[in-house]
């Protein structure tokens, strides 16, 4: 479990990264405190993780076995970064939409799963591991409606 544990440690914190570097380039500032937020609570689960863990974040991204969801997250995350001062924040901004629905049913389904079967009497774990599903689900809402209020739509 160490080892998934530190693979989320590295990739919530690039998470952050990428809300931080796109960040600057959103206009409207409400839209820009909504992706504050997911980069502050993106840095605090790896964090988490990385005290799960039991050793640093890791520099490079670690090999974990976590199936084919976090690998498609991954690849969603990579080419995020990889776009931002290429592509329209919008753009970029929609495609991890569909990152943190990723990551939302990884954390639920396969995660969460393993963590409680080998944590299932630690009641704190399973807390904290709750925690962060239901923000990676208040993630995916808050980057849709910072979406929103950057189009202009109305009603945001």
């Amino acid at each position: 479990m160490e080892g998934i544990y530190s693979f989320l440690a590295f990739y919530e914190r690039k998470t952050a990264e990428v809300y931080e570097k796109i960040r600057p380039s959103i206009k409207n500032g409400t839209a820009r405190l909504l992706i504050s937020i997911l980069a502050i609570d993106s840095r605090k689960h790896s964090e988490v993780f990385r005290h799960l863990s039991g050793g640093e974040v890791p520099k490079t991204a670690p090999e974990a076995d976590l199936g084919p969801v976090a690998a498609e997250a991954v690849r969603i995350l990579d080419e995020a970064e990889s776009l931002i001062g290429k592509k329209a924040p919008l753009e970029i901004l929609e495609g991890l939409v569909k990152y943190e629905k990723l990551m939302n049913e990884e954390y639920l389904v396969e995660i969460y799963a393993k963590a409680l079967d080998l944590k299932q009497k630690n009641g704190t774990i399973k807390k904290v591991l709750n925690s962060i599903a239901e923000d990676e689900n208040r993630h995916r809402d808050f980057l849709e409606q910072a979406i929103s209020l950057e189009k202009g739509e109305a009603g945001s």
